[in-house]
């Protein structure tokens, strides 16, 4: 039984790390786009009242 325990645990300690490095993977696909996207608004929104 206590194999048993250990091979859970220590399947459960490897899928951790991979849900977070997916998850960060994808917020860095969507994430940075909508960053440029919206830097670029912004800087139009400048030109736009300063000119």
């Amino acid at each position: 039984m206590s194999a048993t325990q250990s091979d859970v645990a220590g399947t459960g300690g490897a899928e951790a790390p991979r849900g977070r490095t997916h998850r960060g993977v994808m917020t860095a696909i969507l994430g940075l786009p909508a960053l440029a996207v919206g830097v670029f608004l912004l800087m139009m929104a400048v030109w736009v009242l300063v000119s």
